[in-house]
């Protein structure tokens, strides 16, 4: 051995033999203590000096890591390493583990993955038959190192970890990064069969890499007696000089068969390996299995029954210590020993249920807050049973989420249930998936009749295009919208609902459904249209005045001097024409000033029955003239109103009217008097006369608008603002040939100052 003082010229010296290709790789196998076949080997790099010889790698791989030389010497042994595996597999020997070590540059070295991988291409070597050996001190820099390691094992290669038990933290190591194997350092190796430490550390180092699925590996076996020693401990490979020094390929190839034999001459016999083995195996389930209760986040029991009583003898998962129990409170326990004696007894009824052989026995309990589902089953021995396995799962934080929800739903329950508001949820396709109990109140159908239904299937046939674009605009700028629209009652007519719809969407942003919030507005929009006709009664009234007034006293002495004319020619046919003209503007006039003064003055307690069998007996005549008949329906107890007489007879006289004109063939005109609600009495007038369009009745009570051909619309708008003054209201409905119902809404006490 040739050692320099010249660490500057051996420096110039190892370039050199790099560009000389002076370095030699020799390869010790890695044999399979089990098999004895030779499973890897691992590459070992010489220097073949041409003057000095064979110098070992400790003379020169320190100054090659100072220098940096070491990534090219280290890039050289990878690459070679691999070739020389391709080309044993390509020679026919089983595919073999090679072993490259890693020195700290090249680990963390920025394009060392890269390397790797293009090595590895140009190889043609499965990266599974590359092993690379890192030691733990190379790894004190440990995020570094870590994402070093992670991307060598994203490609495949195997990783292990040389030299273990000398470093620093070695456990730290084995928890965090990803290892599959491990090297016991030689100095463990050694003497282990006659050091009572040393074989102590070399047990458990082999057990932990077991619990851990990593392989171990011993280094450094020199004796027999050391390789039965690892055999019986389940040691997985070894390496050292008992079964060969490192040699070059060829030697190797030489003396492979020959190693290969020396676990099978020199070990313990097969049959004693495998039996450790197997029984290594079954403890190491067993073991695994302990893991598994403990760590699974319910709990496993076992229970069977001496002397009638039901003891456990297992228990364990991490259930059982949020429920405040540990295993030796409860193995070799009765319940009774560490429960509250009521829930044992309650627990105990399930266990022997489950004992007398009930399939399938699952029961909810509580234990120190905890809430929890158990499944039983029995555990069968020549078909006796001979104990029960019980499963138990946490379902407290389930509970609480359904009792809050549950709260919610009563709450929402108690909302829906009792607000005026209709409240719906609409699918994408605008089917109804929910209906609030309102609807009933307000539209006379259930829930049920809703569900599943379409939106447009009760609208009004002419209300569905402005629906149709207004939901239109809403999924194209996913923005609410508000819509007025007739909705069909179960009853028959039409409810004026006004709605407001809005969206609900998805963790993706989509529309996921519609929520719609609608109310019955019909009262409203008669109430506008009552006080639309109100300001224009009262507008007209003052105008009519007016209007009556300026008109009238020209008119008069027009008519007086008509009046003179007439005696004074021979023909008063023009001037009869003119007078009765005249006579007719003046009834205009008259009605004007009686339509603009007031009707509700003089008020007085009357009985409508009485008031309106007067009216019957002025109007007799006339309606027998016209062939109609009418009848009339009273109900009994009816209470008085408060009106002027006079006024509310013109009211019905010219309803009756209005009737008559209606039915030019005759017909049957019905009068009916009821109670309307707790403070009004209705008065229906009912004919059977040819009946006004729909687009007519919005324009009746309105200025100069009349369903007579000569008429002027003002004994309507009278009667209408007699009415009101009464505080009262007038509603018509009619169909087309089918009649004319004109209701008149008086309340029961009512007077005006």
């Amino acid at each position: 051995m040739v050692i320099t003082d010249e660490p500057i010229l051996l420096q110039e010296e190892i370039r050199n033999a790099l560009e000389r290709n002076e370095f030699r790789l020799y390869y010790q196998p890695k044999v399979n203590l089990e098999t004895g076949k030779i499973d890897g080997v691992e590459a070992l790099i010489r220097w073949e000096h041409p003057e000095k010889g064979l110098i070992p790698p400790i003379e020169f791989i320190p100054i090659a890591e100072e220098t940096g030389l070491i990534i090219p010497m280290g890039e050289w042994v990878l690459r070679t390493a691999c070739f020389q595996n391709r080309k044993w597999i390509n020679a026919g020997f089983s595919p073999m583990v090679m072993s490259v070590n890693l020195s700290v540059r090249q680990l963390y070295h920025p394009n060392l993955v890269n390397v790797v991988r293009e090595i590895l291409k140009a190889t043609e070597l499965p990266p599974e038959y590359l092993e690379l050996e890192i030691t733990e001190s190379m790894m004190m820099d440990k995020d570094r190192a870590l994402e070093a390691i992670k991307g060598l094992r994203r490609l495949g290669v195997q990783i292990s970890l040389d030299d273990f038990g000398t470093g620093y933290s070695s456990l730290h190591y084995l928890r965090d990064f990803p290892i599959d194997k491990i090297k016991i350092d030689q100095s463990f190796i050694r003497n282990c069969t006659s050091d009572f430490n040393n074989a102590t550390i070399v047990k458990m180092i082999i057990s932990m890499a077991h619990h851990l699925k990593i392989k171990a590996v011993a280094e450094g076996i020199e004796t027999k007696d050391e390789l039965i020693f690892l055999q019986k401990n389940s040691c997985n490979h070894g390496q050292g000089y008992f079964f060969s020094r490192p040699l070059p390929p060829e030697e190797l190839i030489q003396y492979f068969h020959f190693i290969e034999q020396i676990v099978s001459q020199e070990g313990i016999f097969q049959e004693m390996a495998n039996q450790k083995k197997i029984q290594e195996a079954l403890e190491s389930t067993r073991q695994e299995l302990r893991d598994i209760m403990r760590q699974q986040q319910g709990m496993i029991i076992k229970v069977v029954k001496e002397d009638g009583k039901f003891i456990h003898t297992l228990c364990d998962g991490k259930l059982m210590y949020r429920m405040g129990l540990r295993p030796e409170q409860v193995v070799g326990k009765e319940l009774k020993h560490f429960l509250p004696v009521d829930i044992a007894e309650k627990i105990v009824k399930n266990y022997q249920r489950a004992w007398d052989g009930e399939e399938n026995l699952t029961y909810k309990g509580e234990i120190n807050g905890v809430h929890y589902i158990a499944s039983l089953s029995t555990i069968l021995k020549n078909r006796h049973v001979v104990g029960i396995i019980g499963s138990y799962v946490d379902i407290t934080e389930t509970k609480r989420i359904k009792d809050e929800l549950r709260v919610k739903d009563l709450k929402f329950q108690l909302i829906t249930d009792n607000i005026i508001d209709l409240v719906a949820m609409l699918d994408k396709n605008g089917r109804v998936l929910y209906a609030s109990p309102s609807h009933e109140k307000v539209l006379g159908l259930s829930v049920k009749d809703y569900e599943g239904t379409s939106k447009f299937e009760l609208v009004h046939i002419d209300d569905i295009p402005p629906i149709q674009k207004e939901c239109t605009n809403m999924i194209k700028f996913k923005t609410p919208c508000q819509i007025e629209f007739r909705h069909k009652h179960a009853l028959g007519g039409w409810v004026d609902i006004e709605t407001k719809i809005s969206p609900v969407y998805d963790e993706c942003g989509e529309i996921e459904y519609f929520i719609a919030v609608g109310r019955d507005i019909s009262e409203r929009k008669r109430t506008e249209e009552l006080m639309r006709k109100s300001e224009q009664l009262s507008v007209i009234g003052q105008l009519a005045s007016s209007i009556a007034h300026e008109i009238r006293n020209p008119l008069t002495s027009i008519k007086g001097f008509v009046q003179l004319l007439q005696k004074e020619v021979n023909y008063p046919l023009y001037l009869k024409t003119i007078l009765k003209e005249i006579d007719n503007i003046e009834e205009i006039t008259r009605e004007f000033l009686e339509f603009a003064k007031p009707h509700a003055s003089q008020m007085e307690k009357l009985n409508v029955t009485i008031l309106l069998q007067k009216v019957f007996k002025l109007f007799n005549s006339q309606a027998i003239v016209q062939n109609v008949e009418i009848i009339h329906e009273f109900d009994s107890d009816l209470p008085n109103i408060f009106c002027n007489s006079n006024y509310m007879k013109k009211v019905f006289m010219h309803i009756l009217q209005n009737a008559v004109d209606a039915m030019p063939n005759g017909g049957t005109i019905k009068v009916r008097v009821q109670r309307y609600g707790t403070d009004s009495i209705k008065m229906s007038f009912i004919d059977q006369g040819y009946g006004i369009s729909k687009e007519r009745i919005k324009k009746i009570g309105e200025p100069f608008y009349s369903t007579k051909e000569k008429g002027t619309g003002l004994g309507l708008m009278i009667c209408y603002k007699i009415v009101q003054e009464h505080g009262g209201t007038i509603e018509i409905k009619s169909k087309v040939n089918k009649g004319t119902t004109v209701d008149v809404i008086i309340p029961i006490e009512h007077s005006i100052i």
